[in-house]
C-alpha cells in the first residue's frame, strides 16, 4: 500500500505523538508498505522510508504553521497515495489522527489549571491575541466539517465523545484505537538493575517510596497538584516519601520548585529535565501520580503501567477508561480533588496492596501492546483506501 504520513516534526525526543509516529513508520516499512513521510525536519531517517521536507516560510509561529499546513497539503496531493494519514492539521487527508485530542476540548479543560480567577481571566483574554491558536482552531474546524469527511482516529472513548460533542462528527467516521506501549522497553524487570542505579543517581534511598510524574507541560499535567498531594501526605506523617517530576526544563526553572520550597518540600521533590531514557525513572519509582487536567490517552500512564507501577490519575485522562478502580490504581473525577488524590495514594502506600496493584498494572499494559495498535491502524487503512480521497481546495501560497 502506498502511504503518506504527515507530522510537523519527525523527532521522538519532542513527545509522545512523535515517538508513536516514528514507531508506526518503522512498523509499516517492515511490513513492506511504500511509506513517505512529509515533515518539517527529522532526527533520523528510517530504513526503507522516503523522507520529504515540507518547506516552511514565515517568521511568526502562526505563519509557519499555516505554511506547513498548506505546503504539506499540496505535496501529498501530488502523489498517488492510497492513504494520507496525518497527525497534523492539513487540508487533504483521508485519516486524521489528533494525538492531542480535540483542541476545543483541550482549551476548555486547560483553563481549569489556572491558579486563580485572575489568572484564568488573563489566560482567557490572551487567547484573543494568540494568532497561531486561531489558525489551529480554524484548520481543525475545516477538517471536522469538510465534505466528504476523512476518517478520524480517536485515541480514547473520551476523545470520540469530544469529536461528536464539539463538531457533530458521525460516529461511523470515528475509529477508537487506544494508544499502545512498548512492553519490552517498559517492564518491571528494569527495577532491580536500572531502578537501583537510578535511585543512586538521584540520591534516593532504596527503602524510600517514590512518586513519579512525567510531563512536558507541567501546568496542564498537574505538577502543582502533585506537589500539594505530597505536602498532604507529609502532613499525615507519612515518612520516607520522595517525589520526582521529570520532563520540561521550562517548568523546572521557575514556579514549581518555588512552590515545593514554600510547602516545605525542597528536599523531598526532585525536578529533572527532559530525558531520553525515561524507562530508568519508571524503574526507580513506586507509584505513578498523574493529576492531569486534560490528556486524550496518556502515553506516560501506559508506560508506567507497563513498568509495573500502580497509577493514580483523573477522569480527564482518556487512559482512565481502561483502569479498574482499586485494581491497577485509581482515577478521581477532578484534578482539584486533593483529598481524593491523597486518599488514593495513601491506599497504595500499603506495600502488600501496592505489590498486588503493580502486578495488575503490568497485566493491563500487556493488553495494549504497540503491535495491537498498528494492526488496528492497518485495518483502518483498508477502509480509507476503499473510499475516494477528499479533494484539495487550496493552492500553494494561499
Amino acid at each position: 500500500m502506498k502511504i503518506a504520513i504527515v507530522i510537523e516534526h519527525f523527532n521522538p525526543a519532542r513527545g509522545g505523538a512523535e515517538t508513536y509516529t516514528a514507531d508506526l513508520v518503522s512498523w509499516l516499512a517492515s511490513h513492506r508498505h511504500d511509506v513517505t513521510v512529509f515533515t518539517q525536519d527529522w532526527a533520523a531517517e528510517p530504513t526503507g522510508v522516503t523522507m520529504v521536507t515540507v518547506p516552511v516560510k514565515g517568521i511568526s509561529a502562526a505563519r509557519r504553521y499555516l505554511s506547513f499546513s498548506t505546503e504539506a497539503s499540496q505535496l501529498v496531493s501530488e502523489g498517488a497515495f492510497e492513504v494520507v494519514h496525518s497527525m497534523a492539521r492539513i487540508l487533504r487527508q483521508n485519516i486524521f489522527h489528533p494525538h492531542g485530542g480535540v483542541m476545543k476540548a483541550s482549551l476548555e479543560k486547560s483553563l481549569d489549571s489556572s491558579s486563580s480567577g485572575i489568572e484564568r481571566g488573563f489566560r482567557r483574554a490572551a487567547r484573543w491575541l494568540n494568532t497561531k491558536q486561531d489558525i489551529l482552531l480554524e484548520l481543525e474546524n475545516i477538517i471536522y466539517t469538510e465534505e466528504p469527511p476523512p476518517r478520524f482516529v480517536a485515541v480514547s472513548d473520551m476523545v470520540a465523545r469530544d469529536m461528536v460533542r464539539y463538531y457533530g462528527v458521525g460516529e461511523d467516521r470515528i475509529e477508537v484505537i487506544h494508544n499502545g506501549v512498548d512492553t519490552a522497553r517498559f517492564t518491571p524487570e528494569n527495577r532491580d538493575g536500572l531502578g537501583r542505579e537510578m535511585r543512586g543517581t538521584l540520591g534516593i534511598g532504596q527503602e524510600e517510596t517514590v512518586l513519579l510524574l512525567v510531563a512536558h507541560n507541567y501546568r496542564l499535567k498537574g505538577a502543582q497538584i502533585f506537589i500539594r498531594v505530597l505536602s498532604e501526605l507529609k502532613k499525615r506523617a507519612h515518612k520516607g516519601l520522595k517525589g520526582v517530576i521529570a520532563g520540561s526544563e521550562h517548568g523546572a526553572q521557575g514556579v514549581y520548585p518555588r512552590l515545593a520550597a514554600k510547602m516545605g518540600l525542597a528536599d523531598d521533590i526532585i525536578f529533572h529535565g527532559s530525558v531520553a531514557d525515561i524507562e530508568r525513572f519508571y524503574a526507580a519509582a513506586d507509584i505513578y501520580l498523574h493529576p492531569t487536567y486534560y490528556d486524550p490517552m496518556s502515553l506516560v500512564v501506559l508506560e508506567a503501567l507497563s513498568s509495573g507501577l500502580p497509577v493514580v490519575t483523573t477522569r480527564r485522562n482518556g487512559c482512565s477508561e481502561i483502569i479498574t478502580e482499586g485494581v491497577e490504581g485509581f482515577a478521581v473525577e477532578e484534578p482539584g480533588d486533593i483529598a481524593g488524590l491523597t486518599a488514593a495514594v495513601e491506599l497504595l502506600l500499603d506495600e502488600p496492596r501496592r505489590r498486588e496493584s503493580a502486578l495488575a498494572a503490568r497485566a493491563l499494559a500487556e493488553k495494549y501492546p504497540l503491535e495491537r495498535n498498528f494492526q488496528a491502524i492497518g485495518e483502518l487503512y483498508k477502509k480509507a483506501a476503499a473510499e475516494p480521497m477528499p479533494p484539495l481546495n487550496i493552492t500553494r501560497g494561499d
